[in-house]
């Protein structure tokens, strides 16, 4: 599902992929979840009992839980992202959550540790590229909220940099660009540019590469004409649960 390809049509209202154009196995459908957790161990042990219960278990999810690093723009700590291939997996993930014993129990663990959900959003993938390795490979990732003013005009130019930096030895191994449809997403946050790396140290390589790249300093003033940045940050990967 996170093997995802550049789409041949952009619709540009809202950045919206065209679904006849969607592999079957693909994430139509993405919720992430970031929360602030003062007891670590406890909320990912938590996590952990909560996806072995049998009922989730058995409808093999994918997930990812991951530490959220570099963040600077509220108390997040840590994120869960929900990949489903369509409405039926989604509604299905909601209602084991809100009526199984083992969503119940969850729900009173966090509680009881004194969890705040800091985000909860509801994206679509408009773009997205594989360049190397799986999801399994890629347990860090870069992220950059930003709130596009002109959908029309931002993703081609952005698309067009993405592409032109894919050559570099210090390129992601893949990356793309979300679209917000639902959620508490930070003022105004329209837009999710990601890129993955193995490490971070990977992921700290492509920064310093693209940010003195010369398409860097082209790209970076004319996409200030169409969107304002909001946030960035690090998600690392601390565990995959049916990755594909």
């Amino acid at each position: 599902m996170k093997k995802i390809f550049l789409l041949l049509a952009l619709f540009f209202s809202f950045g919206v992929p065209a679904n006849d154009h969607l592999p079957a196995n693909y994430s139509m459908y993405q919720t992430n979840f970031l929360f602030n957790c003062p007891e670590p161990e406890q909320c990912f042990a938590a996590f952990d009992k909560y996806m072995s219960s049998p009922e989730v278990a058995a409808e093999k999810f994918e997930v990812d839980f991951y530490a959220v690093q570099q963040n600077g723009w509220d108390d997040s700590t840590h994120g869960v992202s929900w990949y489903f291939l369509d409405e039926d997996q989604y509604a299905k993930s909601g209602l084991i959550f809100t009526t199984s014993q083992a969503g119940r129990e969850f729900r009173k663990t966090m509680n009881d540790i004194g969890v705040e959900i800091i985000s909860d959003t509801l994206t679509v993938h408009t773009v997205g590229v594989t360049l190397a390795g799986d999801s399994t490979t890629n347990r860090v990732t870069l992220r950059w909220s930003h709130e596009v003013t002109n959908p029309e005009m931002f993703l081609p130019l952005w698309t067009k940099f993405a592409k032109s930096i894919e050559g570099y030895d210090w390129s992601s191994n893949a990356y793309g660009l979300q679209s917000h449809y639902l959620g508490n997403n930070g003022n105004g946050i329209s837009h999710e540019i990601w890129a993955s790396f193995n490490s971070s140290q990977d992921a700290l390589k492509f920064l310093s590469g693209m940010y003195g790249s010369k398409e860097f300093a082209k790209f970076a003033p004319e996409a200030n004409k169409y969107s304002k940045f909001k946030r960035s940050y690090m998600e690392v990967s601390l565990k995959q649960y049916n990755p594909d």
